[in-house]
């Protein structure tokens, strides 16, 4: 497995600070900038910096509000999820997480473009200046997606800033969507990068993910711009991607917690993570396997340290169907623990005071139950009657006998520690103060990493790759692309070939929502939900349906707001800005 370990990126020698004005690069060392960045593995080192910036996105603490917040998809869980991203509560210009995000973006960029300035010297071959070059062109370019999809239109630095600049005008939405789409072409046209790196790494960018992005980008753009010759563009380009193929590993293959599926085929760009602890400290992981989690317990109780917010709605739950294999790929429907215990315990320690949770006994035990205690049973919807339940329980009433059950339908049972469990299922599932309790909602499993090594309750310790772009959201985009396009026929067999994958019959219509709904299961937690429902024109819509914290008022709270506001401290320190660039509502 080939690894990009960006952290080692500059050696030590030479450091790219992060400064909101792009300030020039900071000499740590005996040489000067220019002398260590011609050579080739100081060159090299800058390539490697730029895809390293897309872990303060993609590994923040935020990167759940960043992509989810807002949506239909995620409530609060027994913390609140941001609550000016979510619900839209005193969203300011001033708010911390936007500005984080933003700072981000324009450090990344820089980061891609100091490759093109120290190009000049480098003691490399021409082709691999220019390949070097184009993977920083395809960085700087995902940046810009990121940032006009949630802001609309921003400043566009096209340089390295190596001296003072004192700011940059505001472009356009479409002056911004113009320059991405003329840099992943020119990316593409040159022919330098590898045609796919998906299986072998992912983390370096390919003609494949430059395509793949720039079909993302007419979409969008066809939308923001109201142009719908894109529509037809952003197809063809995600049929380039498809290049013909149907979605053949199983989905529970794809998401294995061992990372056995982390390099195929599907996953088309990644952030990448090393297993080996060789080359890599393996406490310097990512967060993913405590998202979409409530609480269940620490490392003292045996149980995962979830991250306590942006856990499932009824609805999220509700959008699998007991056909679809996808759901228990997703969702961990039992929590084990290490034998029986006496109903009298008020916590998930035996009377010695030893924890009684086994979170990870699942993954020893062959992904499944039997024969072992199960300590809480999330049955799904579908079968959350009381006969079902009996059934379950009956099939190995030795160790299910004391089970607690917290069924994930419309009425459930609470808990919060053992002593708090409410047997009677009279609680509704969707009231904020159910999901309260700790141990309301079935855990997210997708993003677990079991592996031996790096095994760890606690959160920021998974070295499972992150999975930025995948094939099966490049069907979705030609399925949305060619439906725009009245070409409903090419949209529904797009539509359908993720569907076949996950066990399901074919659809025999198609529009925006049966899209939406789709990529809700396959995309569960690594989505793009906010954006997709601010592009589609849902994102009122899907808030007043299914955000608890919104429903039925999402309209009169959300107003103007459908874009995130440019953050003032980036309008204050622009020469170039003033009020009249900030975005509508705000």
């Amino acid at each position: 497995m080939k690894k990009l370990l960006y952290a080692v990126a500059l050696l030590g020698m030479v450091s790219l600070t992060s400064c909101e004005d792009f300030l020039t690069a900071e000499n740590k060392g005996a040489v000067t900038d220019k002398e260590y960045f011609s050579t080739p593995a100081g060159f090299q080192s800058l390539v490697y910096d730029a895809y390293g910036t897309l872990d303060a996105i993609f590994n923040s603490t935020d990167v759940t509000a960043y992509f989810n917040a807002g949506t239909d998809l995620y409530c609060n869980g027994r913390q609140q999820c941001n609550t000016a991203l979510h619900r839209w509560d005193a969203f300011t210009p001033e708010n911390g997480t936007v500005k984080s995000f933003y700072n981000a973006c324009y450090d990344g960029i820089r980061a891609a473009y100091a490759i093109k300035f120290y190009a000049a010297d480098a003691n490399v071959s021409a082709d691999a200046k220019t390949k070097a070059i184009d993977e920083g062109r395809f960085v700087a370019a995902f940046y810009y997606y990121l940032m006009v999809n949630n802001f609309g239109g921003v400043p566009i630095v096209k340089e390295y800033a190596a001296n003072s600049v004192t700011g940059y005008p505001r472009a356009t939405a479409a002056e911004v969507y113009d320059y991405i789409i003329a840099e992943l072409t020119g990316v593409i046209d040159n022919n330098k990068l590898a045609a796919s790196t998906a299986t072998k790494g992912g983390g370096e960018a390919s003609i494949e993910a430059a395509r793949a992005l720039l079909a993302k980008t007419y979409l969008s753009a066809a939308w923001d711009l109201n142009e719908p010759a894109y529509f037809k563009k952003a197809a063809e380009q995600a049929d380039l991607v498809i290049n013909g193929r149907e979605l053949t590993a199983e989905f529970a293959d794809l998401w294995k917690a061992d990372h056995s599926g982390d390099d195929d085929a599907e996953f088309i760009f990644d952030v990448e993570y090393s297993n080996s602890s060789s080359v890599h400290d393996q406490q310097a992981g990512n967060r993913w396997q405590s998202f979409f989690s409530n609480y269940y317990g620490g490392k003292e109780e045996g149980m995962k340290n979830g991250s306590s917010s942006f856990i499932p709605t009824l609805h999220a739950l509700k959008n699998f169907t007991k056909e679809d294999k996808r759901y228990f790929a997703t969702f961990m429907p039992v929590m084990l623990v290490t034998k029986v215990w006496d109903p009298s315990l008020t916590m998930f320690k035996d009377s010695d005071g030893k924890a009684l949770g086994d979170y990870y006994a699942f993954y020893d035990n062959g992904e499944k139950a039997d024969g072992k205690p199960v300590g809480v049973y999330y049955p799904a919807w579908w079968e959350s009657d009381d006969a079902s339940i009996a059934a379950w329980r009956a099939e190995d009433a030795a160790n299910r006998t004391q089970t607690f059950v917290i069924r994930q339908d419309e009425k459930t049972s609470i808990m919060d520690t053992w002593a708090d469990y409410k047997i009677t299922p009279t609680y509704d599932f969707n009231h904020p103060d159910t999901h309260l309790k700790s141990w309301s909602t079935t855990p997210c499993r997708k993003f677990d990493d079991c592996t031996a090594a790096n095994r760890n309750y606690d959160a920021g310790h998974s070295l499972r790759d992150l999975h930025v772009i995948t094939l099966p959201e490049i069907f979705f985009v030609a399925a949305e692309a060619y439906l725009k396009d009245n070409q409903s026929d090419k949209a529904l067999a797009r539509l359908n070939s993720v569907r076949k994958r996950a066990g399901l019959s074919d659809e025999t219509s198609i529009d925006i929502d049966k899209i939406l709904k789709e990529s809700a299961c396959e995309m569960f937690g690594n989505g793009y939900r906010r954006m997709d429902l601010r592009r589609t024109g849902k994102l009122v819509e899907y808030n007043d349906l299914y955000n608890p914290q919104l429903k039925g008022n999402a309209a009169a709270t959300i107003g103007e707001k459908l874009l995130w506001p440019i953050p003032q401290a980036a309008i204050d320190a622009n020469a170039a800005m003033s009020e009249a660039d900030q975005n509508p509502g705000y």
